[in-house]
């Protein structure tokens, strides 16, 4: 069975996830993880140190799942890229309905004027065209025109990076099918449309990112020095617990879930045991969660510039049962879970939209060879 896997890097381990190709669906397998952490060092040294344990943990998959990982795709990491926003007008000759190919044509020319001779385009999205005084935030096929201005998003690595990270999995014999920008791996976790203001925020291990889209500024994106690593810092100093020991404790027995006040858990420190009251627990970590995200949404509130909002969270706090009940007793949003609730990370988002690169190929119509010829015809003659 074909398949295909994605794979992001963490700052504590690496996730991959795995689907297998069923005609034109995608079937979500599995995500796994490898702990292989990512100090936001170069992303060829640490594939060069990590290759062989990558291709062990997908061969393991392939043969338990029957599944041939025939496309692999990589998130860049946050920052390990150059993003542009970029603008021009494009004379198309005369003036006639705009289709596939003269977008083609538009993105090429955008690349051409905006790229250095080192560059290499991971990403080119085009979300907003101008014709006549008129906006359109989707591909404006069929529109007659002269002349087309479009706004845009390059996203850039350097040829050599490219290369290096093509050439290490080549030596392992798969096939390398491309990078996805976090930013994209994120939208594409829970999002296939960008008609309405949207927002998807990740807690991640040391960091937590906010990303949202829409049809007229398509991306923002913030950082914050927020994630789980705080919490479990938190918990630790709190009830005067070793890092490792309160990681433990907050993987284990925390829940968005309600707890009697009389259930505890026993913990062994070094000097003895420590009975922790389970609402104790949770009432601490909650308390701690809701300020921070209520911080992230402030920021998000400035960024949407209060427009009607669809958000939506990832990462491992997702899979934790009660979540998303918990976010709904002090966020207003109109809150989404993400299409995979079991994923741990975007890696199934990075995944998505590796096949299907929707933001980009909105101008493409699949068509059957007849109307492709007409298409021609009607265009040239």
């Amino acid at each position: 069975m074909r398949g295909a896997c994605a794979i992001i890097l963490d700052c504590d381990k690496a996730f991959i996830s795995y689907a297998a190709l069923r005609k034109r669906s995608l079937n979500f397998f599995q995500e796994t993880e490898i702990n292989s952490p990512y100090d936001d060092s170069d992303i060829v040294d640490w594939l060069k140190k990590n290759s062989e344990v990558l291709q062990d943990k997908i061969v393991s998959i392939e043969k338990k799942s029957l599944l041939d990982i025939q496309r692999l795709y990589l998130q860049l990491p946050w920052g390990s890229c150059q993003i542009k926003r970029v603008q021009e007008a494009v004379t198309l000759g005369r003036r006639k309905k705009i289709g596939p190919g003269d977008i083609s044509s538009l993105k090429k020319y955008l690349e051409n004027k905006f790229l250095d001779w080192d560059d290499y385009c991971v990403h080119n999205i085009i979300f907003k065209y101008e014709i006549e005084g008129k906006y359109y935030f989707t591909a404006p096929l069929g529109i007659a025109a002269k002349k087309i201005k479009a706004e845009a998003i390059l996203v850039l690595i350097k040829d050599r990076i490219y290369q290096e990270v093509e050439s290490i999995f080549n030596n392992l014999e798969r096939n390398f099918s491309g990078f996805v920008l976090p930013q994209v791996s994120l939208f594409s976790s829970v999002f296939r449309k960008k008609d309405k203001v949207r927002a998807v925020i990740s807690i991640d291990y040391a960091k937590s990112h906010l990303v949202t889209v829409d049809g007229e500024e398509f991306m923002n994106n913030r950082e914050f020095p927020f994630g789980l690593k705080q919490i479990i810092e938190a918990l630790a100093e709190k009830f005067m617990l070793p890092f490792n020991l309160a990681q433990e404790v907050f993987f284990r027995y925390f829940s968005f879930q309600e707890t009697p006040f009389f259930k505890e858990v026993t913990i062994k420190k070094e000097e003895g045991y420590l009975n922790l009251s389970t609402q104790t627990l949770n009432s601490f970590i909650k308390d701690y969660l809701r300020t921070q995200i209520q911080y992230i949404a402030k920021e998000l509130d400035q960024l949407a510039n209060n427009k009607d909002l669809i958000v939506s969270f990832i990462g491992r706090l997702n899979t934790k049962e009660g979540f998303y009940g918990f976010l709904q007793s002090f966020l207003s949003y109109n809150l989404k879970g993400s299409l995979q609730k079991s994923a741990l990370s975007s890696s199934y988002g990075c995944l998505r939209y590796g096949l299907n690169p929707f933001l980009e190929n909105d101008y493409k119509r699949k068509t059957s060879f007849i109307r492709y010829i007409l298409g021609i015809y009607k265009e040239y003659f």
